[in-house]
């Protein structure tokens, strides 16, 4: 059994007492073990991201002028990798003259000419 359904059990048999500064308390608490159980999930989450992060920054390689990731032929926004270590793919993306063809990120929307204008 774990910590919230053991507060719910607490408070189920404070109420049996009804002691209304007792119940008071053992509401706080509850709120308290919920609230920490929320804060433990976000730093678990965060641990995650941090790892992924740390083992695609031993994965990634610069070619100027992208990063790429081992193994994948799609190049990575280098704006989005350098500022915020994430790893966004480029698409293709065609301009109007004269800016032309090019790539495009899709979470910063810088835009990479492929080749110089006209």
């Amino acid at each position: 059994m774990g910590v919230v359904e053991n507060m719910k059990d607490v408070a189920e048999l404070v109420k049996k007492f009804n002691d209304i500064e007792l119940n008071r308390r053992i509401l706080a608490l509850e709120n308290e073990v919920l609230d920490l159980s929320r804060d433990k999930r976000r730093l678990e989450e965060e641990v995650e991201r941090f790892r992924v992060t740390l083992k695609q920054s031993k994965e990634m390689v610069f070619k100027a002028p992208f990063y790429y990731l081992e193994g994948d032929a799609t190049p990575h926004c280098p704006g989005c990798w350098e500022s915020k270590k994430l790893a966004v793919h480029l698409h293709r993306a065609r301009k109007p003259l004269p800016i032309g063809d090019g790539m495009e990120c899709p979470a910063c929307k810088h835009f990479y000419r492929s080749r110089p204008s006209a």
